[in-house]
């Protein structure tokens, strides 16, 4: 049925004042003849009944977006707790250990065990593990009794614990280790990748990195090696390429393991918005996809770009080049660091500030630590306390923290 279609039943029957995304709800759910029904006979009761489940529904998706940053009071015990972005303490400081929230739950400690709180501080699941790591996909790896399994949002063990070493999943699987060898599981617990490997890493976009002996390869998740150990380091794959080692020089390969770019550098890192800095002689540049160079190796120093643009350094200070490998904002800061959100971190004379693309300071250079802007806030320090400042520069959460996270 259409929307036009649930408008006009609703009119036809009275509920036309009901919240609209109430009807669409309650239509998507109940037959249309059992509605025009109830609401013939019970025009009010029934528009109540949807402003009621309306207002359940609302409440319920505003409680899945809070963002919470975790704390740490200091003190003797140095309790943790979590605050909402207007620095209201959300969550009392009552954890001897804390970590940030991840699909609404987050682990907690208390005394020597670990268990999960949710966003409203209530112990969604009681303190009991040995260890413990945030939810991913749905699971959690814990640790009891010196082994690693799995729990669920219940708190229930799906995966019995039986390995020695258990990463998170990811795209469906994941890392294991027991007897000194790797392999991956899936969510059922079973063997999805045989224990064969002295290392892997997790899965992006279909393949994982791992190590036989001393040689880095790549496998998919059947297991099989598309591109064999070869290389004496490699990274992982972003944007389509991966960074690898041979012989001391770094090149890219592809996804089938083509080089796309021979072994020629003494250092490579990732690619990040379409570049990627390379070493030569001391000095670094950046090549594009194919390998060709963008801007000749002749920095000090350099960040990957980020918004378009990329930290440099040269002659002890820092500015920073677009992506044609013109200066932008010329090098002038003892530090310099990523934009985040329109805004990038940079230190003069022992102070952190902020500029905006052009160079200028928008923030004047006063606190001893800052960190990147992150959903509109940026943590900041002063005389040893944390807090947070808007991009305008104003204290939003006043320093008073031993330590402070990000929002999530």
């Amino acid at each position: 049925m259409s929307r036009k279609q649930i408008s006009q039943a609703n009119k036809k029957n009275g509920c036309e004042n009901s919240p609209p995304r109430s009807r669409e709800f309650l239509a998507t759910l109940i037959n249309q003849t059992i509605i025009s029904k109830i609401c013939h006979m019970h025009k009010i009761t029934l528009c109540l009944f949807l402003v009621f489940l309306l207002s359940v529904f609302d409440v319920s998706s505003q409680s899945e977006e809070i963002l919470l940053a975790r704390v740490n009071i200091g003190g003797e015990y140095g309790y943790y707790g979590y605050i909402d972005k207007t620095g209201k303490m959300a969550i009392e400081p009552q954890f001897d250990d804390a970590g940030d929230f991840k699909e609404g739950l987050a682990m907690i400690r208390m005394g020597n065990k670990w268990g999960y709180a949710d966003k409203t501080g209530k112990i969604a699941i009681k303190p009991q593990f040995d260890d413990a790591a945030d939810f991913q996909e749905g699971l959690a790896a814990i640790k009891l009794e010196s082994k690693y399994g799995y729990i669920d949002r219940s708190g229930e063990i799906v995966i019995k614990q039986q390995f020695d070493y258990a990463g998170d999943f990811q795209e469906g699987l994941a890392r294991i280790e027991l007897g000194g060898k790797w392999g991956f599981i899936d969510k059922t617990g079973k063997i999805a990748i045989e224990l064969q490997f002295d290392e892997v890493w997790f899965f992006q976009k279909g393949l994982a990195r791992i190590q036989l002996g001393s040689k880095y390869g790549y496998v998919d998740k059947t297991g099989k090696r598309v591109i064999n150990p070869q290389f004496d380091q490699a990274r992982d794959f972003k944007e389509g390429l991966a960074a690898i080692k041979l012989e001391s020089k770094y090149g890219y390969i592809d996804k089938t393991g083509k080089a796309v770019t021979n072994p020629q550098f003494d250092a490579a890192d990732n690619f990040q918005e379409g570049l990627a800095k390379i070493q030569l002689d001391a000095k670094w540049g950046f090549i594009d996809n194919t390998g060709k160079a963008v801007t000749k190796p002749q920095f000090d120093d350099a960040g990957s770009f980020q918004e378009g643009l990329a930290s440099i350094q040269m002659n002890a200070k820092w500015g920073y080049i677009d992506k044609t490998g013109k200066i932008v904002i010329s090098p002038q800061f003892d530090v310099a660091g990523d934009f985040k959100e329109g805004l990038a971190r940079i230190k003069l004379d022992a102070k952190w500030g902020y500029i905006d693309k052009t160079g200028k300071i928008v923030i004047s250079p006063q606190f001893d630590k800052a960190l990147d802007f992150q959903e509109g806030l940026a943590k900041i320090e002063l005389d040893g306390k944390y807090g947070f400042i808007d991009k305008t520069g104003k204290i939003a959460i006043k320093p008073q923290f031993g330590e402070v996270y990000k929002f999530r």
